[in-house]
């Protein structure tokens, strides 16, 4: 009797509505022409070029089968996350009115090969017509994300008017936003939250050019939900924003305006990347910290830990700089940056409440 009785309470704690909610993970990652040529542009570790670590003069060649395995195991393992923000995506073809990436459906393959009942999904924005296979401007803003654990309720561009201010495009890429709501353990809705998926121009000296971009997306969030009945308080911006608020000389003069910084702590936004992570991409100098994750005051209240953490390659807090070449040539030129939310119960009214 005794026996059976434990045996039931035992299988009472199992049941999904008992079972912990476990928090989940979300992810930044510029994986670097995934799909498209021009990888190792710019130089750096395990690039092509003049600064290049080693010297290199061909661009590296797209991801074998057994690289976007690689992929699929460091999500898995070592990231476990259940959202990824992605940069540089390429369009490679297209099925029933959706944008797709051979290599990330490899990705998703292997994902779901590697563990039991996964099931990963994607989305690109749709394009009218597939890009050409040697166009390097192949380069998209994309979602992943683990519908075991979140569901995608909506997805959209930011109706952003492309236009060229402070010497570059704004908008080249519109910020994707992802309306996402938790899958609890037994399967109920829990916290949803929005995640804007932003990738500024490109240049570190174009201050500018991306405090008037951050401007105008933080601006333009509330009317955009407004536009299609989401009326969600938590916010996430998260990408890689081409620039670094703590870049100095070597006399320890700025080398970058505080001002898109300080703009967005004035709106409530607070940094998860924070100045001892360094840098965030492998240039030579390891002193490129351009991928940011920004969460404004009602997201704050979900975030496990106060930063994010940053994945490095090889032993100790930077990582093992000899090991970075082949890292790259596998993986990216960017290091993935993560943080934890809370799962909980959805705590705020909806549209027409």
């Amino acid at each position: 009797m005794t026996k059976n009785l434990i045996m039931m309470f035992c299988a009472l704690l199992m049941t999904p509505s008992l079972m912990a909610n476990e928090p989940m993970v979300i992810t930044t990652w510029n994986i670097e022409h995934l799909g498209s040529p021009g990888r190792g542009f710019g130089g750096g570790f395990g690039g092509f070029g003049r600064y290049a670590t080693p010297p290199r003069k061909d661009q590296l060649p797209k991801r074998t089968d057994e690289q976007l395995k690689k992929i699929a195991d460091l999500i898995s393992t070592d990231l476990m996350s259940d959202i990824i923000a992605l940069q540089e995506v390429a369009v490679t073809h297209k099925r029933r009115h959706r944008s797709l990436c051979k290599p990330l459906d490899q990705i998703v393959n292997h994902l779901e090969s590697a563990k039991e009942k996964e099931d990963w999904a994607y989305h690109i924005p749709y394009v009218d017509e597939v890009p050409e296979l040697d166009d390097e401007k192949n380069m998209h803003l994309g979602f992943m994300w683990n519908r075991k654990r979140v569901k995608l309720v909506k997805v959209f561009e930011m109706s952003m008017r492309d236009q060229k201010l402070a010497g570059k495009e704004l908008f080249e890429r519109a910020p994707l936003l992802g309306y996402f709501e938790e899958v609890r353990s037994d399967g109920s809705p829990g916290l949803d939250f929005v995640v804007v998926n932003v990738h500024l121009a490109s240049g570190q000296q174009h201050d500018e050019n991306h405090l008037i971009a951050m401007t105008l997306i933080e601006y333009g969030i509330t009317r955009d939900l407004a536009r299609h009945a989401i009326s969600e308080p938590s916010v996430i911006i998260m990408g890689d924003f081409n620039q670094n608020p703590n870049r100095k000389d070597a006399s320890g003069k700025a080398l970058t305006s505080p001002a898109l910084s300080a703009h967005m702590q004035f709106k409530g936004y607070k940094y998860l990347t924070t100045p001892e992570m360094q840098f965030t991409r492998l240039n030579n100098h390891l002193t490129s910290m351009i991928d940011h994750i920004l969460v404004n005051k009602s997201a704050q209240a979900h975030v496990i830990e106060p930063k994010a953490t940053i994945y490095r390659p090889g032993n100790g807090f930077l990582g093992d700089k000899k090991i970075f070449p082949q890292w790259r040539a596998t993986y990216s030129d960017h290091l993935p940056i993560s943080f934890k939310i809370k799962s909980s119960k959805d705590n705020d009214s909806d549209f027409f409440d």
